[in-house]
């Protein structure tokens, strides 16, 4: 299989382009992923359902019978277990890709040593595998709604864009930090304890009104909770999300693939010769 040549303009632009035409290496990359994760397994692609369902009967038994965490969400999300899983599927996804895009250079720097290779491919590819399995969550959440929430309106339509868009910026800071991690190779560590305490400072566990006042500037910024607000809107509450969150989420996760791709450009020159 051929490979396309990679421009020598390092803009986010040209880097950009030049995934799209490596979208053939890309497709077969992807595939390549989601086999090895569960292709060979005793239960293969079924343990992309099995696993989000273990983490929410544990979660929910920790949260929600443990510890006996209890609260009335806005408007008709009566549910604890489908509001966990709302914000555990939209966590999880930008969580797991951006956990392996950190490392993808410095794993495969057989490929990035190879000539016109486009390394852009890299933490391309394993974005598009963890929306796959964002998508098996979002099919078990939706078969949730139907079992035990208020069924489906019209308005989950509007969350698939969003997950494209949440791919978008899962894309960028993962060019980001694959490109910190060739210089700095304890960069993973960091990531994983920044995650793990992202994930509680993000409405993931509760609704967003239960947010302390004074630490409310932690809770602004964040574009997780932008997201995750609005699949709550749009598939719990069966409603619209603020405008406001829309466009933050909208321009945040643009401003982060450009930025991304653009240091990713500028520096993919010295990656043969640093992994």
């Amino acid at each position: 299989m051929s490979t396309p040549t990679a421009d020598k303009d390092p803009s986010a632009w040209t880097e950009l382009a030049t995934l799209w035409r490596a979208r053939t290496l890309l497709g077969a990359f992807t595939r390549n992923e989601i086999r090895a994760r569960y292709i060979g397994s005793s239960l293969g692609l079924f343990w992309a359902v099995v696993i989000p369902l273990l983490e929410l009967l544990t979660y929910t038994f920790v949260f929600h019978t443990l510890l006996a965490v209890n609260f009335h969400a806005e408007g008709s999300t009566q549910h604890f277990v489908l509001f966990l899983f709302c914000g555990i599927m939209a966590w999880a996804g930008f969580a797991d890709g951006i956990t392996r895009c950190t490392t993808c250079i410095t794993d495969h720097a057989h490929l990035v040593r190879k000539l016109n290779f486009p390394a852009i491919v890299l933490p391309a590819h394993l974005v598009l595998s963890t929306l796959v399995n964002q998508g098996f969550r979002l099919v078990i959440l939706l078969l949730g709604m139907l079992l035990i929430g208020d069924g489906w309106s019209w308005h989950l339509l509007f969350a698939f864009p969003f997950l494209l868009v949440q791919a978008m910026l899962t894309l960028g800071v993962g060019m980001f930090l694959a490109t910190m991690n060739v210089y700095f190779r304890d960069m993973g560590h960091w990531v994983n304890a920044a995650l793990m305490f992202g994930m509680f400072v993000t409405p993931v566990f509760y609704p967003a009104s239960a947010y302390p006042r004074q630490f409310i500037l932690l809770l602004a910024p964040n574009p997780m909770a932008q997201f995750i607000g609005i699949y709550h809107a749009f598939l719990l509450n069966q409603t619209f999300p603020p405008a406001t969150s829309i466009l933050y989420a909208v321009v945040v996760s643009f401003v982060a693939l450009v930025v991304g791709a653009s240091v990713f450009a500028h520096n993919r020159g010295e990656f043969p010769d640093l992994v």
